[in-house]
């Protein structure tokens, strides 16, 4: 694939300006840039699910597939096994090769042919077994006759991910593809993928899944392109030595320029301190005229001081600022701790298994499970937005919960940011939320923005802030570091670091869980619950 001098712009602003890059052979690149650095528009626009303005995208009859964000809800009636067959034309192709072999002539057999290749590169004889090999690789647990809107958030992600895996296209485009997943599916899909010999062009927030894949980078930045043929983890020292290096440049610029000005001034003062001299009382010439010298040689040595400080490089350089992200802690006295007793939470339908745990305030708790288990329906059970089926949920009086969902991230409300952040609040500090949303590169001027008109990554970072503005103590999250990029992510972990008050999670990111450092794992799955002692000893191993 040769992309040459793509353009794309929304409302006048810029977001690709004349990129340009070759996909190689076994490429295996990891796409970076801030959100809204324009990632996921210039997969669309690869994809064919975008209009470009200007450019050329030239595939050399090579076939790209980009992996889909969301399963449309008129699917939601298909069985898993019809959808996966109906997203990979396989259903289609078959059709057609029954149709023509039972009416085969002469006058039809190139396009049998043609068919037959297509079915052969799906591998279709074995399509129901590499179906249920997948599948089992990403540890999904549903039946193939399974109703799609039965799946949960993280099963609906297997789906697409087997779809796309099983299609087969020559050019793989992965969006956040382990958002969602739990730990041993994203194992999987990064053996996986690193295996392949096929191209494909990877968005992630999880950094382990990109350096264990990528061999070559593409850096999204102010609509341009840059490219490193490097893996993740060697991008990030290169990165991080090429701003040492400018650091250091810009340091010894300012030096040289901060000295140059420092002569300057000693000269001139020199100079004017013989020329302010109080008048001799005799006219005397000879010391009028030496007072002159000094004053033109000093002023043809100022200029000249002059010009060398005019012609010193102007080095652009910006130091990185230490930012950090608080989440604004609640310490009123009184009882925080959280204890629960024999609790059945789940649907007629579904129920996990009777969980008891005692969460002691400041305590934090990674909740671990496979797809499906019931973490997300746990953590809404604690919050009283579903109701438990039997057992008891003990509150502190003074627990204040801070929670950020699955569904927070796809809720379309129909109200601005400002109104989405302050609706509930009696006093407003303008000042300190303004701060707080700067530090997401989120603007005073987009203030009146629409909610819904924001993207995943984007509502997340608003979610965050917001908690920023209530007092909490207890914060509940739910794969909180999805559609994230790195800069947001470091001021979460500074952020989970410095907070003093309980933490329950639920993550798949590796790096989150390690900086998490929880005192106790509760996997709901089989209700297995470890402690610090021995989580330390496991992490020993």
């Amino acid at each position: 694939m040769i992309v040459n001098n793509l353009n794309k712009s929304f409302n006048g602003n810029k977001i690709l300006d004349n990129v340009s890059f070759t996909l190689d052979f076994d490429d295996k690149v990891c796409l970076v840039g801030n959100n809204g650095a324009g990632k996921s528009t210039l997969l669309k626009i690869l994809s064919g699910n975008l209009d470009k303005d200007s450019g050329e995208i030239n595939l050399n009859g090579e076939s790209i597939k980009l992996l889909e964000q969301e399963i449309d809800i008129s699917d939601y009636n298909l069985t898993v096994i019809d959808y996966i067959k109906s997203k990979t034309n396989i259903l289609s192709l078959e059709e057609k090769l029954k149709k023509l072999e039972s009416s085969l002539t002469e006058d039809n057999m190139d396009e049998y042919g043609n068919i037959l290749d297509m079915y052969l590169k799906l591998d279709g004889y074995n399509f129901e077994n590499n179906i249920t090999m997948i599948l089992n690789g990403l540890d999904f647990n549903q039946k193939l006759d399974c109703k799609i809107g039965k799946l949960s958030g993280g099963e609906k992600i297997k789906i697409m991910l087997a779809t796309l895996l099983l299609s087969n296209p020559d050019i793989y485009l992965l969006d956040e593809p382990t958002n969602n997943l739990d730990l041993d599916s994203i194992k999987f899909l990064e053996n996986y993928l690193s295996k392949l010999n096929k191209k494909m062009i990877i968005v992630s927030h999880d950094e382990e899944f990109l350096n264990n894949i990528s061999n070559k980078i593409l850096e999204l930045k102010d609509g341009k392109l840059n490219e490193y043929n490097l893996p993740y983890y060697t991008y990030l020292e290169y990165k991080e030595n090429e701003y040492n290096k400018k650091l250091d440049e810009y340091n010894q610029n300012k030096e040289q320029k901060e000295e140059l000005k420092k002569k300057i001034k000693e000269k001139q003062e020199w100079s004017n301190k013989g020329t302010s001299n109080k008048k001799k009382k005799d006219n005397d010439k000879l010391s009028s005229n030496f007072a002159k010298e000094r004053t033109k040689k000093t002023s043809s040595e100022v200029s000249k001081l002059t010009r060398e400080l005019d012609k010193m490089q102007v080095i652009d350089f910006k130091e990185k600022e230490d930012v950090y992200f608080d989440i604004n802690f609640s310490n009123e006295k009184g009882n925080k701790d959280i204890v629960i007793e024999n609790l059945i939470c789940g649907y007629d339908s579904f129920k996990i298994n009777p969980i008891n745990l005692t969460i002691p305030f400041g305590t934090r708790v990674s909740i671990t499970g496979k797809n499906g288990t019931g973490k997300t329906t746990f953590i809404k059970t604690l919050l009283s937005q579903i109701n438990k089926l039997s057992g008891n949920i003990h509150i502190g009086n003074e627990v204040k919960f801070g929670y950020i969902s699955q569904d927070t991230i796809s809720n379309n409300l129909d109200i601005s940011i400002y109104e989405y952040l302050t609706n509930d609040k009696d006093e407003i500090n303008n000042g300190l939320l303004f701060t707080i949303l700067n530090k997401f590169n989120i603007s005073y001027n987009d203030r009146n923005k629409k909610y819904s008109s924001l993207s995943p990554g984007e509502r997340t970072r608003i979610n965050l802030a917001k908690l920023s503005l209530d007092k909490v103590n207890v914060l509940l999250l739910d794969e909180v570091t999805n559609h994230l990029d790195i800069e947001a992510l470091n001021l979460i972990y500074n952020a989970i670091k410095e907070f003093k008050g309980t933490i329950i999670s639920i993550s798949h990111n590796r790096k989150f869980n390690q900086i998490l450092d929880p005192d106790i794992i509760y996997d709901i799955s089989d209700g297995k619950i470890i402690y610090k002692d021995s989580i330390n000893k496991l992490n020993m191993k």
